[in-house]
């Protein structure tokens, strides 16, 4: 009996969340619809309302009586303090700011909305983000306390109250229901659902299949099929975990079958998974944040966002390739590759909503407005052929997929608000600025330094999309103080916030990659990170030399970026071991290490130095690959 009524709840709750699903998809495809103008506040606090009532149904207390009036009283107290900030829209956005002493209720719904924030973050992503916010609101109220300890001196401020803390939180746009959530409403959620929706109908399955098709049969195959496919799958969902167990489950038994390593077929599809967040034309969910932050077009962060892309993908289909030379790995025959021609025309409709998104975003159209067109497209696609029919079941858990994927971001957009508020009203931002400053000498190199040390600090183990806000809230302006261009400052945080996943101890994409591979996860965690290592340069080439991400076709564009693949050619060497027709010996690595270190810098003479050291060491292996090959015969 106990049985059956456990059963018969999990169907009500799946049958529960699958309905918020598809009033959530409606409620976005009518804000963005040119049927209905919505209110910011109504947009942005309806959306944290069915992200939280959908979290609690996904991750429930406990199994438990007391579990389940947990939850009831948890979906109650969503619904009264967020649902009060939706009908009293109109009346809030012209509330005085810092000016009106809040009532006992309205202390109450803004409190109640800021625990439910932390609550379904906590459910949802784990307990790293709802401490950190914890320490950063502890900080707002004890404040003025830290003078009288040293250490703590220069972080002091003036204070703030309760009043002034639920003003900022609630009833204003700098915390709660701030840009990050707004971001996430008007569009991350489009962009999300666009994925799951194009994925579900097959759309997957047709980028896996080209991939296969297009490199499967050069020297490698395998591995470069995870690299490019992870990265086409990545730039759809927007998550580095979901996509290494998406694409992963095919790719990495594929390169452990070809003779690779198992740490280091984990490692390619971790690296190449993270890596789909920086892939245009759709990025991560953060790319949408620093276009908000920055104040600019979301297509301006995507044309800037390419080079980098291409030097990414670019070094690391470099490792496979020489990782294939060293350990003489043979390609995928023909016949499994499979023919470029047939598979196109089998699922050539699938790149139409791609299309539509591009096309949209490039004529200048907001990236709301190029999602609901592009979302409206994928949608239809299945329908255009028979081949590619699907059953409403079957879109249904397309939509839930989705939604379960994009209500996750909001609670940590919603949380995050909370840190980007008491930084602001608090000042800690100016001061986490000064400190960078000092400790730098006022070098922006060394500032850069920092900067990836603190990123690395500040989002480990968490998902991009937090790190990204934090970073761009405490460390990017010290960045743009010291001289960095405000863009190159944000994409670099925005990298080394992506670059999180794959970095250890915490590298949550190699991690759900190691079980795949059947491999540890520190093995793999650490593979990915030597593996990845010419990686965590591009961020310094694009803050040194502008015309990265300001591409312009001249001369100078060219020059830097070859100067740029040359130093990623380089550091790959260096880590693989490889270079020319034998091994790297540890001496001629340090001196490829040296090329790669004068090749980040745009001086010409360094530039001049560099080939010529790698001209030297390049004939240095040709003799030793002609000398062993000669032993070997004798």
């Amino acid at each position: 009996m106990t049985s059956l009524r456990q059963t018969a709840g999990v169907v009500t709750r799946d049958r529960m969340i699958s309905g918020l699903a598809l009033l959530m998809l409606g409620f976005h495809l009518l804000a963005a619809s040119p049927l209905w103008l919505a209110p910011n506040l109504v947009l942005r606090a309806g959306h944290m309302l069915f992200a939280a009532l959908i979290v609690i149904l996904l991750f429930p207390l406990a199994r438990t009586a007391l579990g389940r009036m947990a939850d009831i009283a948890l979906a109650a107290l969503s619904v009264v303090s967020i649902g009060y900030a939706v009908v009293f829209a109109p009346d809030i956005v012209v509330r005085p700011p810092w000016t009106l002493t809040a009532s006992p209720f309205e202390i109450f719904v803004a409190l109640g909305t800021v625990f439910v924030a932390l609550e379904i973050t906590r459910r949802s992503l784990g307990v790293m983000i709802p401490v950190l916010c914890l320490i950063f609101i502890a900080y707002a109220f004890v404040g003025p306390y830290l003078r009288f300890v040293d250490v703590l001196r220069p972080l002091a401020h003036g204070g703030v109250d309760l009043s002034e803390f639920v003003d900022q939180m609630y009833f204003s746009f700098e915390g709660i229901f701030g840009t990050a959530l707004g971001v996430s409403a008007e569009y991350i959620f489009l962009f999300v659902m666009f994925g799951a929706v194009l994925q579900v109908a097959g759309g997957g399955d047709f980028f896996i299949a080209m991939t296969r098709a297009v490199t499967g049969t050069s020297r490698g195959g395998p591995a470069k099929i995870a690299v490019v496919a992870s990265g086409l799958m990545g730039m759809m969902s927007g998550s580095s975990v979901a996509n290494v167990a998406t694409t992963g489950s095919l790719t990495i038994p594929m390169m452990k079958n070809l003779g690779y390593p198992a740490r280091f077929a984990g490692a390619i599809e971790a690296i190449a998974s993270t890596g789909g967040q920086i892939t245009p034309p759709i990025m991560g969910a953060a790319a949408f944040l620093m276009a908000a932050i920055l104040g600019i077009e979301y297509v301006e962060v995507v044309l800037a966002a390419s080079l980098p892309a291409l030097l990414f993908f670019g070094s690391l289909l470099i490792s496979v390739h020489l990782m294939a030379l060293r350990h003489n790995l043979a390609p995928l025959p023909r016949a499994e590759a499979g023919s470029t021609r047939r598979i196109l025309a089998g699922g050539w409709t699938f790149l139409l909503p791609v299309a539509v998104l591009v096309v949209l975003m490039l004529q200048g159209f907001t990236p709301s407005y190029a999602a609901f067109f592009g979302l409206l497209a994928a949608l239809a696609t299945p329908f255009l052929r028979r081949s590619t029919f699907i059953s409403a079941d079957q879109l249904s858990a397309g939509v839930r997929s989705g939604v379960e994927g994009a209500v996750v971001v909001a609670a940590a957009c919603a949380s995050a608000g909370i840190i980007v508020g008491i930084v602001q009203i608090s000042g800690l931002g100016f001061r986490f600025s000064a400190l960078v400053t000092d400790f730098s000498g006022g070098s922006l190199n060394v500032a850069l330094v920092l900067a990836m040390l603190a990123a690395f600090i500040f989002g480990m183990g968490m998902p991009t999309t937090a790190a990204y806000i934090i970073q761009a809230t405490l460390v990017a302006p010290a960045l743009i103080k010291l001289g960095a261009d405000p863009l190159a400052a944000h994409m670099f945080v925005f990298y080394f916030a992506v670059l999180g996943q794959i970095t250890p101890p915490l590298a949550v994409a190699a991690y759900a990659a190691a079980p795949i591979a059947g491999e540890s996860a520190s093995r793999v965690g650490w593979a990915a990170f030597a593996i990845g290592l010419p990686i965590y340069i591009i961020p310094f080439l694009f803050v040194l030399d502008l015309s990265l991400l300001y591409p312009q076709w001249t001369p100078d564009l060219a020059y830097t970026f070859l100067r740029s693949g040359v130093a990623l050619f380089c550091m790959s060497s260096v880590i693989v071991g490889w270079f020319g027709r034998s091994r790297l010996a540890i001496p001629l690595r340090a001196g490829m290490f040296a090329v790669a270190v004068l090749m980040i810098h745009p001086n010409i003479w360094s530039t001049v130095a560099g080939l010529g050291i790698l001209a030297g060491i390049y004939a240095l292996q040709i003799a030793l690959g002609r000398g062993h090959k000669e032993e070997t015969r004798a």
